[in-house]
């Protein structure tokens, strides 16, 4: 698994070298750092590494696995303080390596849509927060109030990723800006929750003139949707989002609320994402890709069945 991480990162980073270098350059508190013993794609594969291991704090996996049982794969290791130094530099590639791996998602004609909150810190200490102040937000969800960020997924019925964004948690699921960022390319069925009910003139938005057909959950007291057969059984399978996003939080340690920089936050945010887009074991909804209902228009249907 590090061998096929580190393998995939290096050939982005030297594939994308000039757009990397360029967003850096334009990066003020990068030009303070000096040049590194490890390679920018080595530093990006220790961090996406440390979401799949049984670690859950970095000090401990870096001083204890990466400096000691990892020492012939990365000979050219650095002190623990000198890498958290370097942690800053790899916010950039790492947006850009999101969205490289989710483009290679399939795009199957079935998807699933929902958010999951990432506290910054506890509801109670939410006035004296500071390390993601002007970022983080009160937000509400189904089980109450809480203080951060918003990652909102968008992901096949192979629980792979095919969008990632991450929002304040004031922002609406519903917002058809960002469902629009969600489903741009995307062509054929979207299930959410009930809490991606819009009205006709925002559907007739994020649906791109019918390359989208958007079916949320009815509330209760509104009359049943009316999708043909195939479409109410593909929307019983939307729980698959939510095993998708438990795992991300259980086994990649996407929450984390001990952060001590806005950059290192969101560094961990996507090299968590990252890591679970090459776990092993994604949930998968069996459902039948032959159905009429598919539109024609996706090139990956056959791969993915």
């Amino acid at each position: 698994m590090l061998t096929e991480i580190y393998v995939d990162i290096d050939d982005f980073c030297k594939a994308k070298m000039q757009l990397i270098a360029k967003a850096l350059h334009h990066c003020g508190a990068y030009k303070k750092l000096h040049p590194s013993q490890l390679s920018l794609s080595e530093v990006m594969t220790i961090l996406v590494y440390y979401h799949l291991s049984p670690y859950k704090n970095f000090k401990a996996y870096y001083t204890r696995h990466v400096s000691e049982d990892l020492k012939r794969d990365f000979p050219d290791l650095i002190s623990y303080d000198r890498f958290v130094a370097l942690i800053p530099r790899t916010l950039i590639p790492l947006m850009l390596y999101m969205a490289y791996r989710c483009q290679r998602s399939l795009r199957t004609g079935i998807y699933y849509i929902d958010s999951t909150p990432v506290t910054a810190c506890h509801p109670n200490r939410a006035h004296q927060h500071q390390t993601l102040k002007g970022f983080a937000s009160w937000g509400k969800t189904s089980v109450g109030w809480f203080f951060g960020l918003k990652v909102h997924l968008l992901i096949n019925h192979l629980g792979q990723l095919v969008h990632v964004r991450i929002t304040d948690g004031s922002t609406h699921d519903a917002n058809p800006k960002l469902l629009f960022e969600l489903t741009h390319d995307v062509v054929g069925w979207v299930f959410g929750d009930k809490g991606y009910l819009l009205n006709t003139e925002k559907q007739a938005f994020v649906e791109h003139q019918g390359q989208v057909i958007f079916a949320a959950k009815p509330r209760k007291g509104m009359a049943k949707a009316d999708w043909p057969l195939a479409a109410k059984a593909w929307a019983k399978k939307r729980s698959l989002i939510e095993t998708v996003i438990g795992q991300s939080k259980a086994v990649c340690n996407l929450e984390h609320t001990r952060h001590r920089s806005a950059t290192n936050a969101f560094v961990n945010v996507y090299a968590s994402l990252i890591a679970y887009s090459f776990y092993e074991r994604k949930p998968v909804a069996k459902v039948d890709l032959s159905n009429r209902l598919l539109m024609a228009g996706e090139p990956n249907w056959a791969l993915a069945a």
